[in-house]
């Protein structure tokens, strides 16, 4: 069964739409966890993944069984770090009488990595094992935009139920974010490029709602070294920065520098250990004498299409994209498509703005952002290094 029909009802309307689902998980006296589920469709697949944050109870406001939970804000909910508990990665959507089934991993996460006594380490991940919740379409308490999209249901252990989810479509986007730019002066801003591109299409294309805040354009640093280096990019951040509270929004941070010292072109670059910033060049001047760079030679980079290019692609790094290994998208490192472009088709006017290019039409699926805590999300049935993995297709 291809995974489109897997989610068709009987009659042919679909089951989930795409968007993000408000999750509530307990029974019928309190409320154990409270996350997000994301379903995505692409090509015919289906991508679903979810992150569950424990509830206090202690602190809670007055318990509400599953089923009658409101929605916690408008929009896609954020939910406090140091709350996260499971990553949930679905692996069949499948209809059933009265609704459908959903099957999911659940992966359990362990912030202190502690070492045994046999010298060996603890994991962040652990497989708490695999669960189908049967659920059944339900009426919805008030608030939800999409009455019409609130389920209801039980997950069993062995045949008996063990425990209840409520879940509710809240956003077509797949997750939300705030990107603040400050800059030095006389640097410009990359807000898009110049023919109708900006961040809000780039980044809606793959399920990202960004709402960018141009704040600080005076920005300098102490010392007389005209490179900017990671740790004065540091500095600058946790100064200027206007909100550092990540359990209330998810911010990202761009630094746009007079010349940086970076790896590669020395562009940007996504910097952070746990991935909030990046820092960009903005008086870097594309050399006469390099070909590669077509229209571009001799221009400074803050005036230039690439320049919001970089910023697109650093900002991917920081929302755990990878590099495309094929194609002109923008995932591909700029001095490759520079280098790569066809006679007729010769940089900047080869650049992509999609995430997989329509020159590279084998590139692999997007299902792989991280999650509120920025570590690395498990794939299969271990941890791995990597934080790309968010979901699984189901064919």
């Amino acid at each position: 069964m291809s995974s489109e029909e897997s989610r068709r009802g009987a009659v042919g309307q679909r089951l989930l739409e795409d968007g993000c689902y408000f999750l509530a998980y307990g029974n019928d006296i309190d409320i154990w966890y409270q996350g997000t589920l994301r379903v995505s469709s692409r090509n015919g697949e289906t991508f679903a993944s979810g992150d569950l944050y424990a509830v206090n109870l202690a602190t809670a406001n007055e318990p509400q069984p599953i089923g009658l939970l409101p929605p916690p804000g408008p929009g896609i909910p954020i939910f406090p770090i140091a709350d996260y508990t499971y990553y949930l990665r679905a692996t069949n959507i499948a209809p059933v009488e009265g609704g459908f089934d959903l099957t999911f991993e659940a992966y359990r996460f362990f912030a202190k990595v502690v070492r045994k006594l046999d010298g060996g380490l603890t994991q962040r991940w652990e497989f708490d094992g695999t669960f189908t919740a049967r659920m059944k379409a339900a009426e919805a308490p008030l608030d939800y935009p999409a009455p019409d999209r609130f389920f209801v249901g039980e997950v069993a252990v062995a045949g008996l139920p063990v425990s209840q989810v409520q879940m509710a479509w809240v956003s077509p986007s797949l997750r939300r974010a705030v990107i603040e730019i400050d800059r030095v002066p006389d640097a410009k801003v990359p807000q898009d490029n110049y023919a109708g591109t900006n961040w809000q299409s780039v980044f809606q294309s793959f399920g990202w709602e960004v709402n960018v805040i141009v704040s600080n354009d005076d920005v300098t640093k102490k010392t007389s070294d005209p490179l900017w280096k990671t740790h004065d990019a540091d500095t600058t951040m946790r100064a200027r920065r206007d909100n550092s509270n990540l359990d209330a929004e998810w911010r990202f941070y761009i630094l746009v520098a007079s010349k940086i010292f970076a790896p590669s072109e020395g562009f940007g670059f996504m910097y952070h250990p746990t991935r909030e910033a990046l820092f960009m060049a903005s008086q870097h001047v594309f050399p006469e004498n390099e070909a590669q760079w077509g229209a571009l030679r001799g221009k400074r980079f803050d005036t230039t299409v690439a320049f919001f290019r970089t910023a697109v692609h650093e900002m991917g790094h920081a929302m755990s994209l990878v590099h495309s290994e094929k194609g002109f998208g923008f995932m591909r490192p700029t001095e490759t498509i520079a280098a790569e472009a066809p006679a007729d088709m010769p940089f900047p006017a080869n650049i992509d703005w999609s995430l997989r290019s329509r020159r590279c039409a084998s590139s692999a699926p997007l299902a792989r952002h991280h999650g509120s805590s920025g570590w690395a999300k498990p794939r299969g049935r271990r941890p791995a290094a990597s934080r790309r993995s968010a979901g699984k297709r189901m064919k």
